[in-house]
């Protein structure tokens, strides 16, 4: 489900408005590192590779919600 806290919250809200997601559909939020290892989101990754700069966003839909890859380039 949806992440709670305000930073997570931030991100959603951020993403929603940015690639015109529904906020209510974001599903799970994932990292991919260089390595190719896929790491689920959770407060404290969010905290530290919010930064776009250094992520490639793929937005995947999954049954009705939505899947968030950020990848490292």
């Amino acid at each position: 489900g949806l992440l709670t806290s305000s930073l997570s919250g931030g991100l959603y809200s951020e993403i929603s408005d940015k690639y015109d997601v529904p906020f209510d559909k974001i599903g799970k939020i994932f990292k991919k590192c260089k390595k190719g290892i896929l790491v689920n989101m959770d407060d404290n990754i969010v905290k530290h590779y919010s930064n776009e700069d250094t992520f490639q966003l793929q937005i995947e839909e999954v049954g009705g919600s939505y899947k968030l890859t950020l990848t490292e380039i």
